[in-house]
C-alpha cells in the first residue's frame, strides 16, 4: 500500500511539473502574440500554441486536484485557477488596447471623466469599477484604457478564490472546496448577452458576490475569535463589501439584499419550527444596513429608479413575451443557425449546474445532510433566496425590458455554481459506494473537463456563437480621434450603431454628449433604411447627405464574416467607394470615413 502511494506521489509531482511547465509556455507564447490588426475571434487569434499548454494545465489540475491529497492537491487547484485566469485574462495577457467595443467604451469615456475631474463620484450611479480603474492607472503609470482591462482581471481573480473559499467556510469538505475551485473555472455567470468578460459594472458586481457570499457565511457561523468594540471583524468586512456592491452596481446590490433578507426571513421562520438556522448569527444588521445604504444612494439617481418603474409598467400593461429573444431566433434562423443549438452552448453547462443546484436544495429542505451539519441550513438559504432571484429572472423575460433577465441569470449562476459543486462532491461520495472511489473521481473528471473545454469556448464573443470579438484596435480609436477633430459640428452616421460608443470613449462620456455627434445609422433608420437591397453608395449618398458615414473594420467583419452579409454585404461596402456623392476623406486600415454630398 505504501509503494502505491508511494508511486501516486511521484505521478502526481510529476504531472503537476508537465502541467505548470506547458501553462508557464502558453503564458510566454501568448505574451508574444499581440495582434496588430482587429481580431473576429480571440480564440482564432490566440495561437493554438496556448490553447494546448492551458489545455494540459486545466487537465493537470481536473485530475490531480480529484485524486491527490495535501499540498499536490492545493497546488493542482492553483494550476487550474490560474490557467482558467489566464483565459480570462487574455486581453491582458496580449496587450490589447481594449476591451468591449459597446457600452465598455462609454464607460470607458465616464472614467476618463473621473480621472479629469469633469464628473464627481457622488454624482454617478456606479463609480466603483470607474474610480479603480483610475486608482490603478494613477498608481501605476499605466494608460487609462490598459487599466480598466486590469481591473476586470481583478474581479475575475476575486471569483476564481472566493467560490471556493465560500465552499469551505460552509462545508468544511476537502472534495467539495475542490470542485468549488474547479467549477469557478466555468464562469458559469458569463453569457456573452447581458454578462461579458470587458469592462461592465453589473458583471464586476457579479464576480464580486463569491467575497460577499464567503464574508457572509463566516459571519453566520460566528467564525471570529476576536470581536471589535463593536460587532466583529467579519462583520465590518462584510458591512464594506456591501458598501462597495453598492457602488459598483446597485442592482446587484438589491439581489444580494433579496439574498440578505432570505436568509433573516428563515432565521426568523427557524424560531418557530427549531430548525438549525437558530444556532448562527442573526443577519438582522447586516440586512437592515445594506437595506439604508441602497435606499440612501440609489433614488439619488434616476437611472436606477428607472429601470424598476419600466419594469413594473410593462408588466401591467400590454406585454409581448419575450420579445427580444423571439426576435433573436428569427435573426440566428436567416444566417444558417438554430437558436435550440445556440442556447446549448451557451446554457448547457449552466442547465446541468442548476440542476445540481436544485438537487442540493432539495436536500437541505428534507435534512438529508448529516455531515457537515451546517450544510442543510445554507442549503435552505440560498434555496430561499433563489426563489426570489428566479421570480425577477422570468419577471424580465416577460417583459425582455433590456435583456435584463440574463444579468438575473449571471447573478443566480454564483450561488448555482457554489451549490452544483457540493453537489458533486455528494456525486463522487455516492458512486464511490457502488464503484471504487477512483472510478468515481474518474466520471466527475471527465464531465468536469467536458463542461470546462463547452464552458471556456463561450467567455468570449465569436462567430461560434454568431457574434463577432470585441476587441478594440488602437488604429480604430484613433480613427475616431481623428474624425471627431474633422467633422466640426457635424453628424456620424454608422452601419448598425450610430458610433456615440466610440466618441464616449475618444472624448469623454460628457463632452460626447455634450456635442450631439450621433446622426443615427443606416440599419435604424426607419424613413430610408440603407440595408439589404438598399445598402448600395448611390442609397447612401441619395438619403443621408449632410452626415458622415464612419464605420471600423470591426462593423465590417461582423456582417461580411459572421451574418455572411445578412444585412450589408460585401458587394454593398465595395460600392461605397464607387458612388457618386460619396467621398472618402479618411482611412487607417482599422477605420473608414465617407462625407456624403447632395447628388443630384
Amino acid at each position: 500500500m505504501d509503494t502505491d502511494t508511494h508511486t501516486s506521489q511521484r505521478l502526481e509531482k510529476g504531472a503537476l511539473i508537465v502541467g505548470f511547465a506547458a501553462l508557464a509556455a502558453a503564458v510566454l507564447v501568448a505574451r508574444g502574440s499581440s495582434p496588430e490588426t482587429y481580431e473576429l475571434s480571440i480564440y482564432a487569434g490566440t495561437p493554438p500554441a496556448y490553447w494546448a499548454g492551458t489545455g494540459v494545465a486545466l487537465l493537470v489540475g481536473i485530475f490531480v486536484g480529484l485524486y491527490g491529497d495535501g499540498i499536490e492537491r492545493r497546488l493542482a487547484l492553483a494550476l487550474a485557477g490560474v490557467a482558467g485566469f489566464g483565459v480570462a485574462s487574455l486581453p491582458v495577457l496580449r496587450s490589447y488596447y481594449f476591451f468591449g467595443a459597446g457600452d465598455a467604451l462609454t464607460h470607458l469615456g465616464w472614467a476618463k471623466d473621473i480621472a479629469a475631474g469633469r464628473m464627481s463620484v457622488l454624482d454617478f450611479l456606479y463609480p466603483g469599477t470607474h474610480t479603480i480603474a483610475v486608482v490603478i492607472a494613477d498608481a501605476t503609470g499605466m494608460e487609462l484604457h490598459r487599466a480598466m482591462l486590469v481591473m476586470v482581471a481583478t474581479f475575475f481573480a476575486v471569483f476564481l478564490l472566493f467560490v471556493p473559499l465560500a465552499t469551505w467556510t460552509v462545508t468544511r469538505d476537502r472534495q467539495a472546496t475542490a470542485l468549488a475551485a474547479l467549477s469557478g473555472v466555468l464562469f458559469l455567470p458569463i453569457n456573452n448577452i447581458s454578462v461579458f468578460d470587458m469592462p461592465h459594472p453589473t458583471t464586476q458586481a457579479i464576480l464580486f458576490l463569491p467575497l460577499v457570499l464567503y464574508l457572509a457565511a463566516r459571519y453566520l457561523l460566528r467564525a471570529d475569535r476576536e470581536r471589535l468594540v463593536v460587532g466583529t471583524p467579519t462583520g465590518a468586512l462584510l458591512g464594506i463589501a456591501s458598501v462597495a456592491v453598492v457602488l459598483v452596481h446597485p442592482q446587484q446590490a438589491a439581489n444580494v439584499l433579496v439574498v440578505y433578507a432570505s436568509i433573516l426571513g428563515l432565521q426568523l421562520l427557524a424560531r418557530f419550527v427549531g430548525t438549525a438556522e437558530v444556532d448562527h448569527s442573526t443577519f438582522a444588521l447586516q440586512t437592515a444596513f445594506l437595506a439604508v445604504v441602497f435606499a440612501l444612494w440609489a433614488p439619488r439617481h434616476e437611472r436606477a429608479t428607472g429601470a424598476t418603474s419600466a419594469l413594473l409598467n410593462m408588466l401591467t400593461s400590454g406585454l409581448q413575451v419575450a420579445g427580444e429573444t423571439t426576435q433573436a431566433a428569427g435573426s440566428v434562423s436567416a444566417v444558417g443557425g438554430s437558436i435550440a443549438v445556440l442556447f446549448v452552448k451557451l446554457f448547457g453547462v449552466s442547465v446541468v449546474f442548476c440542476a445540481l443546484a436544485g438537487l442540493v436544495v432539495l436536500g437541505g429542505v428534507l435534512d438529508r445532510f448529516d455531515d457537515p451539519p451546517d450544510l442543510n441550513p445554507f442549503a435552505r438559504y440560498l434555496g430561499v433566496a433563489l426563489v426570489p432571484l428566479f421570480g425577477l429572472f422570468f419577471a424580465y423575460f416577460v417583459v425582455s425590458y433590456e435583456k435584463l433577465h440574463f444579468r438575473q441569470l449571471g447573478f443566480i449562476m454564483v450561488p448555482v455554481t457554489v451549490l452544483g459543486a457540493v453537489a458533486l462532491a455528494r456525486g463522487i461520495d455516492a458512486l464511490s459506494a457502488r464503484f471504487s472511489p477512483g472510478s468515481a473521481r474518474a466520471v466527475v473528471g471527465v464531465a468536469l473537463a467536458v463542461m470546462l473545454a463547452a464552458s471556456l469556448v463561450t467567455v468570449y464573443g465569436s462567430p461560434y456563437m454568431y457574434q463577432s470579438s470585441s476587441h478594440v484596435t488602437e488604429a480604430q480609436m484613433s480613427g475616431y480621434d481623428a474624425a471627431v477633430e474633422h467633422v466640426g459640428s457635424g453628424t456620424f452616421v454608422g452601419i448598425r450603431g450610430t458610433g456615440i460608443r466610440w466618441t464616449d470613449g475618444v472624448l469623454g462620456y460628457n463632452e460626447s454628449r455634450r456635442r450631439e455627434l450621433a446622426g443615427g445609422s443606416l440599419y435604424m433608420n426607419e424613413t430610408h433604411p440603407a440595408y439589404g437591397e438598399n445598402f448600395t453608395g448611390s442609397y447612401v449618398a441619395r438619403h443621408y447627405q449632410g452626415h458622415y458615414l464612419a464605420f471600423t473594420d470591426r462593423s465590417r467583419a461582423i456582417d461580411v464574416q459572421v451574418y455572411d452579409g445578412f444585412r450589408f454585404d460585401r458587394r454593398g461596402f465595395r460600392s461605397l467607394d464607387a458612388a457618386p456623392g460619396l467621398n472618402r476623406v479618411q482611412s487607417n486600415g482599422g477605420f473608414q470615413m465617407y462625407r456624403i454630398n447632395r447628388t443630384a
